[in-house]
């Protein structure tokens, strides 16, 4: 089963990659969810064709996904597809093409495969529990960089302004310590570049399960280390994320620990 499973979500990620294109250049409608949170007709559309395209595949799994309905699909059930149709909205909208789609599949609590597509590179990223991740058919391996000061890090930044207040204290700690710094506005890509050693380490204070699920195994597959901002190892759950090849991963501990002892930034 898992092996036709990693092979749906391949081609269902795909095919909304297409979708996704397809639309980035048409008039569409962007609605507020809520402070800095978009969703667009093309956010909506992507879910429906995965959501149509997984339950078609696999009736009996439930569905955990961002936007509508598809969100309550099959509750209940032993395997759950956690989704999101369109990671880096706030891109998308603006026709940046930082963007992606990102599939994955647990069973209880445990990550078990996924797939995260890029649609403008065509960049697919996916993996196996125990059998390794790949892009593009080739091996991903996180970066071999020990060295701080050699570091490439990037970030996101929170909704909330308390959030971002512990995102501003960790960027003004790190980035002048380090090679460069970026932000990417698509946390799945974050964890996936990670993964593919184009980035030593990625950070965010606060991303839903949707954002983290796939990428996530694929750092652990890859040789990277994840966990969540207080050092704890990740679990499905909301909050913040630190993201590294392994040997960085102290460094972005050490800002992170600052961060959320700020009195106005309440843990993640």
């Amino acid at each position: 089963m898992l092996r036709a499973a990693l092979e749906t979500a391949k081609a269902v990620a795909r095919e909304t990659g297409q979708l996704l294109r397809e639309r980035l250049d048409a008039s569409f409608t962007v609605r507020h969810k809520g402070l800095r949170d978009l969703v667009t007709e093309a956010d909506l559309a992507a879910q429906a064709l995965i959501s149509e395209r997984l339950r078609a595949s696999f009736p009996g799994h439930a569905i955990w996904a961002e936007e509508g309905d598809a969100a309550t699909v099959g509750t209940g059930a032993e395997y759950t597809w956690i989704v999101d149709p369109l990671d880096g909205t706030n891109n998308y909208s603006r026709r940046h093409p930082t963007f992606a789609v990102s599939i994955a599949l647990a069973q209880g609590s445990q990550v078990l495969l996924g797939a995260v597509y890029e649609p403008l590179r065509d960049f697919l990223f996916y993996g196996q529990r125990g059998q390794g991740a790949f892009v593009n058919g080739r091996p991903l391996r996180v970066s071999p960089v020990a060295d701080w000061n050699q570091a490439l890090v990037a970030c996101d930044w929170a909704r909330e302004e308390n959030l971002r207040a512990g995102v501003l204290h960790m960027v003004n700690r790190i980035a002048p310590q380090v090679f460069s710094f970026r932000s990417l506005g698509s946390a799945a890509l974050g964890f996936c570049y990670v993964a593919a050693g184009w980035l030593d380490g990625y950070f965010s204070l606060h991303l839903q399960p949707w954002d983290v699920a796939a990428g996530a195994l694929f750092v652990s597959e890859a040789g990277g280390a994840v966990t969540m901002a207080e050092g704890t190892p990740w679990t499905l759950t909301s909050g913040g994320f630190l993201v590294s090849n392994g040997q960085v991963h102290p460094y972005l501990l050490d800002a992170a620990r600052e961060a959320l002892a700020v009195p106005s930034v309440p843990p993640a």
